[in-house]
């Protein structure tokens, strides 16, 4: 028996393994982030040459960029189900061969049919780890930094776009344009079947979801992982959390759609859409356009998108550093707030003759308002708010609406621009911005330092829920249906 105060080997060991776990789950979600980001941009770079080399009509030149889009919205809409079903690491496999099969698809692919399809794979990949990656380690992560680990997952998807940017930067610059029109596009895919192999390696020496195992009734294995991670008496209070809330849900649609987890449903689907009703993918995929259309010269144009790439950056590292001290409630507010301000600037400055660096200014403001709030944020918020017997295909639902609506606003921003002038458009994205922080301050409730079996109980009935449920003082006293 060691003495107090003494830190005894077994007890070093144990806390040495929790670090390890924690930290190799926390890279398995980032990895996953970084190959979503990689994969769903660095289509910027290779879409010129690709389509010279396939010899394709406009339409066919949008169809090349955007088809991936399908292949998200079938991977966020199964993968849910995948993974309440067989596990979140098997999940993330899939997520690892869809990323590693695509790469090397479209780097061998000889028709423009044959790159459809693997694009289609990357998408399942990139939809399905919008899905698994923040799902796998908010269910790991202890309460106290859960909000700061699910946002490394973001900080892995502005990783992974500042790097397909500057891959396919290097590539451009590697030869001729003979060669990248027949090769070069090629390499800015294959790159990707690097990161993808590690992510696979690390998810093989990963641990399974705790609340996983104790659904499927692996309690033995569930309390191994609990107790790595919290520690041996934190995890006999979170195992004894989660067997009380896994007995009082029912799983299924039915609870989703009729049940009180309904309520929860649509603000997470809400939460999703509103991310995208302001426009940051439109801004992201037209962003040089958008300073060209401000009177900017390409190569100033070019620079002034790195630039808000590296804002996009530097907030989301002050958003994991923020979240589980301020709250996800606060930071979404002044996110949404800085957006719909800086929008509306940005608005004004266009009807402004030579107000380019203002409008770059407003931009970059409106980026960092994102990547602090929405950006971070909301995925936190929807890893966190479902039932765990039906958090998987909870989550589908919910970010399903991210991919539609980005999908929305890359189609009206150019309508927009044509029938409303540049100004109208952002004026829109502003309003959709201020809509946002309406509905966040009425009807999202704040989850900072709460376990996932306490938030859940906050969607219950006030007479079945405990009194470890989340403060109410944080809940909206209206109902959304």
């Amino acid at each position: 028996m060691s003495e107090p105060g003494v830190v005894s080997m077994k007890q070093l060991r144990r806390s040495t393994a929790g670090r390890y776990a924690l930290f190799n789950a926390t890279a398995v979600s980032s990895l996953g982030g970084f190959l979503f980001g990689y994969d769903n941009i660095v289509i910027s770079g290779a879409i010129e040459h690709l389509s010279k080399y396939f010899q394709l009509e406009p339409a066919s030149i949008g169809w090349a960029a955007g088809c991936a889009l399908i292949g998200c919205l079938l991977g966020s809409a199964t993968a849910g189900a995948i993974a309440d079903r067989f596990g979140l690491k098997r999940a993330l496999y899939v997520c690892a061969a869809c990323f590693a099969l695509s790469s090397i698809g479209v780097w061998s692919a000889a028709s423009f049919s044959q790159y459809v399809a693997w694009r289609i794979v990357g998408g399942v990949g990139i939809g399905a780890a919008s899905i698994v990656a923040p799902m796998y380690i908010a269910e790991i992560a202890p309460a106290k930094v859960r909000g700061r680990l699910v946002v490394l997952y973001q900080f892995g998807i502005v990783a992974g776009i500042l790097c397909a940017v500057y891959v396919n930067m290097l590539i451009e610059r590697s030869g001729i344009e003979s060669w990248q029109i027949a090769h070069g596009w090629r390499w800015m895919f294959a790159a990707a079947a690097i990161p993808a192999i590690v992510f696979a390696l690390a998810i093989l020496f990963s641990e399974e979801s705790p609340r996983w195992l104790m659904k499927v009734g692996r309690q033995e294995e569930a309390q191994h992982v609990l107790a790595l991670v919290s520690g041996e008496s934190a995890a006999r209070s979170e195992a004894a959390s989660i067997k009380r809330s896994l007995a009082e849900e029912k799983g299924g649609l039915q609870e989703l759609f009729e049940g009180p987890f309904r309520r929860a449903l649509l603000i997470g689907f809400l939460l999703a859409a509103f991310s995208q009703t302001s426009g940051i993918t439109a801004l992201l995929s037209f962003l040089p356009e958008v300073f060209k259309s401000a009177g900017q010269k390409a190569s100033d144009a070019f620079f002034q998108s790195v630039l808000v790439g590296i804002v996009n950056l530097a907030f989301t590292v002050l958003a994991i550093w923020l979240v589980d001290r301020t709250g996800r409630k606060t930071l979404i507010l002044l996110g949404t707030c800085l957006q719909a301000l800086s929008l509306a600037v940005v608005a004004f400055l266009y009807m402004v003759p030579s107000a380019g660096s203002g409008i770059l200014g407003g931009i970059m403001a409106f980026v960092a308002g994102h990547a602090i709030g929405n950006g971070a944020v909301c995925w936190v918020i929807i890893s966190e708010i479902f039932p765990t017997k039906v958090r998987g295909l909870a989550m589908s639902i919910a970010t399903t609406a991210i991919w539609i609506f980005a999908y929305l606003a890359d189609q009206f921003f150019p309508i927009m621009q044509k029938h409303l002038g540049s100004h109208g458009a952002f004026l829109v994205f502003s309003c959709m911005a201020a809509l946002n922080f309406l509905f966040v301050l009425l009807y999202v409730p704040e989850t900072k330092g709460y376990s996932l079996e306490e938030i859940s109980r906050i969607w219950l009935p006030h007479s079945a829920a405990d009194s470890h449920s989340v403060n109410t003082s944080n809940q909206p006293s209206g109902s959304l249906l």
